[in-house]
């Protein structure tokens, strides 16, 4: 039989895991979940279940508690199996447990009172009601982020993208960043023709493939077998202007670094939603993710693009579920 799994597996962090983690993680497992065609309506409740406990402080200690006993148990066990630790009761050789046959006395003697109370014409007192326990409070709604609270989860989820000439000198060409298990997805135009595309992250640099190129997005997906990149997750509503960003692109010292600013405006050009950010978009943050205030993915950024001078474009991430490989019509 399986192990059952615990909270954190269901959600997919590791038992130290702070709240922001434990959020983010929710929320990219509720988005694979509504991405599947048959989900499993259990699993869907498991995951909801797991956030709603672990989200709130006290049931989360009283869960870990839990979680220790049951541990100990286990031990036990496998130290000295014929030790019972679950059950106290004493049987008889014929596998009645003893207190069987006292508590069938009990129970026909207690028919016999009250038959002759009736009688008598007096009716047994009702038992007092029994109050029910409160409900557990919803947990709280998830909080607007500061930058430094969302950057740790973007920097696990976003690497540099290198492309290799045939000459063997390498170039940066932008961000990429993965919504989906070993695939990232970055803007299209910096991958040059013939060029062969690396995923830097950290240390760790891994050979990356082109699964989709999509001209009208100007995006492309790419695999990256092997790396340890994690995923974020795309919002759930419609960005809308005036809306908190954060652009994630490189600072003067090279190094990843989040950019807060607002929606300016939200456009729609030739069926693709674009919208236009505060903060500038660098040719060294093309292809990176724009996050909104709870650390999901609003949108790509792309630099340069065809949708106006002065305008910092990002492709909206409701786009990204058109994606496929297609060219643009002149």
């Amino acid at each position: 039989m399986a192990a059952k799994k615990s909270l954190y597996e269901i959600l997919g962090v590791e038992p130290d895991a702070n709240d922001v983690d434990i959020g983010l993680a929710f929320q990219r497992r509720t988005y694979e979940m509504a991405r599947m065609a048959n989900a499993d309506p259990n699993g869907v409740a498991l995951v909801q279940q797991a956030h709603e406990i672990l989200s709130n402080p006290k049931r989360r200690a009283a869960y870990d508690s839990s979680r220790v006993t049951a541990a100990e148990k286990a031990a036990a066990t496998t130290q000295a199996p014929d030790l019972v630790l679950d059950s106290g009761e004493e049987t008889e050789e014929s596998g009645r447990p003893k207190w069987m046959i006292p508590a069938l006395v009990v129970v026909v003697l207690v028919a016999v009172v009250g038959f002759f109370a009736m009688r008598s014409g007096t009716a047994p007192q009702k038992a007092a009601p029994v109050a029910e326990a409160p409900k557990p409070a919803p947990p709280p709604p998830p909080q607007p982020l500061r930058a430094e609270q969302i950057l740790p989860a973007a920097l696990r989820a976003s690497g540099q993208l290198m492309s290799y000439s045939m000459s063997g000198a390498a170039v940066p060409v932008g961000i990429a960043f993965s919504l989906e298990p070993g695939m990232v997805v970055t803007s299209c135009h910096g991958l040059a023709a013939g060029a062969k595309p690396v995923f830097r992250q950290g240390s760790e640099t891994v050979s990356a493939e082109l699964t989709i190129v999509d001209e009208v997005l100007d995006l492309c997906r790419l695999s990256v077998p092997g790396s340890g990149v994690t995923t974020l997750a795309p919002t759930a509503e419609d960005t809308k202007v005036g809306d908190k960003v954060f652009t994630l692109g490189m600072n003067a010292k090279g190094e990843f670094a989040l950019t807060e600013g607002t929606v300016k405006q939200v456009r729609n050009d030739k069926g693709v939603k674009v919208l236009d950010v505060s903060t500038p978009v660098a040719p060294s943050g093309t292809g990176g993710p724009v996050l909104d205030a709870f650390g999901r993915v609003a949108g790509i950024a792309v630099t340069p693009h065809r949708f106006g001078d002065g305008v910092n474009a990002a492709i909206a991430s409701s786009s990204l579920a058109e994606m496929r490989s297609r060219a643009r019509t002149p």
